[in-house]
């Protein structure tokens, strides 16, 4: 059975074994259970979980109008079973966010009454009108691709991010992102759809982009793992970054492609990112943008000293290691998809390699490019200069 609390009193304070409590504004009863209290799969269950696997075109339509249909640059994936377990991630502090994620969860309690619900404490805190609700807590990441079958982000990017550190140890569900008419790159269904586009995605068959992540690892001098800083390590959906940091001088980092010696850095740092990571810190340190499905990592240089270093790209199969040279005079800020994760001394390292655990992004099915449309739409690729005070004489 499955560890509850009821609360009874205005402001009652719930304690989840963590540094976070949860407050609740009304008077009313309501069971909270907790990720960490409910029993662990067997192995025989973990085996036969809801997954999406590829399939076929649906068999009434012709190759020719399920093309029309579906992307042929994305998988075409169905349910091995049906979902029972949905994890619900949303941006903190919004009060946009906050009304929507109402709307989600009453929509989902309405329709889909059987699915179990895991949120996080803050959305547990927002929407106390909603029972069993399972929070999950810090601490709980070794839990959460036990039990998630689907995840759900309401928000921007940084949702997805997020979302990808929750699963930064292995694999990660498949995520279904919408947004509030904000901009991003990783948000291809808006709320508005929300009713649809959950009925599509819990029958199936859905549209899966495997957004590439790093698999990255720090090590010792003598090439072991470094262990102080609890975790074997992580795997990133935009970049690897080493930075100069606080210090003074410029970083200097021996980078490695196959074991071969590709370059020597003298800059402010130097990043290393996934195709997805193309159109973040990369291109503000003046990086290429490349298309998702890219299998490629893109090694770019921040501030550097020489103006001939350039954006390397290096094929997916191969390895890299970013070493802190011994002519470093100082360490520097090892951080994964902008958060801070320790520091390097000289001669020793991160190692990266592609992860075999992707993030699958349920995409929108159709024939236009999500992509192709978001850089026109969002970055205003390539679009020339215009004299405004000719548009109304017909000269441009």
């Amino acid at each position: 059975m499955i560890g509850s609390t009821s609360v009874a009193a205005p402001l009652a304070r719930i304690s989840l074994r963590g540094p976070q409590t949860l407050r609740f504004r009304s008077s009313i009863y309501r069971p909270i259970h907790q990720l960490r209290d409910i029993p662990k799969p067997t192995e025989r269950e973990i085996a036969n979980k809801p997954r999406l696997q590829p399939c076929d075109w649906p068999k009434a339509e012709s190759s020719s109008m399920a093309a029309a249909r579906f992307s042929s640059a994305h998988q075409l994936s169905e349910w091995t079973s049906s979902p029972t377990t949905i994890l619900l991630i949303q941006k903190r502090e919004d009060a946009r966010t906050t009304k929507a994620m109402g709307d989600i969860l009453s929509y989902l309690k309405t329709h889909y009454p059987h699915l179990r619900l895991i949120v996080e404490p803050h959305t547990a805190l927002d929407h106390p009108q909603f029972e069993d609700l399972i929070v999950t807590t810090p601490g709980d990441e070794g839990l959460l691709p036990l039990h998630t079958n689907l995840v759900v982000t309401l928000g921007g990017d940084g949702t997805i991010l997020h979302v990808s550190n929750l699963f930064s140890q292995g694999e990660c569900p498949p995520v279904l992102s919408f947004s509030m008419g904000s901009l991003g790159f990783l948000l291809p269904f808006h709320i508005d759809s929300l009713a649809s586009t959950i009925q599509s995605t819990l029958n199936g068959p859905v549209s899966v982009l495997n957004r590439m992540r790093l698999a990255c690892t720090p090590l010792s001098t003598n090439g072991q793992v470094l262990d102080r800083f609890g975790e074997a390590g992580w795997q990133v959906m935009n970049e690897v970054t080493l930075h100069r940091g606080r210090h003074a001088h410029l970083t200097v980092v021996d980078a490695y492609f196959d074991g071969q010696h590709l370059t020597e850095a003298v800059a402010d740092g130097i990043l290393l990112s996934t195709p997805t990571g193309s159109t973040a810190y990369s291109l503000s340190a003046g990086g290429p943008i490349s298309h998702p499905e890219t299998d490629a990592f893109l090694l770019t240089p921040i501030a550097p000293r020489s103006l001939s270093f350039r954006t390397v790209i290096l094929p997916g199969r191969g390895s890299v290691q970013l070493e802190i040279s011994p002519l470093a005079r100082s360490s520097a800020e090892l951080s994964i998809d902008g958060k801070e994760v320790c520091l390097l001394n000289p001669k020793e390292s991160v190692h990266i390699t592609k992860s075999p655990y992707p993030i699958p992004c349920i995409e929108r099915v159709g024939e236009e490019s999500g992509w192709v449309r978001d850089i026109n739409s969002l970055l205003q690729f390539n679009v020339g200069f215009r004299n405004k005070s000719l548009l109304g004489h017909g000269t441009v």
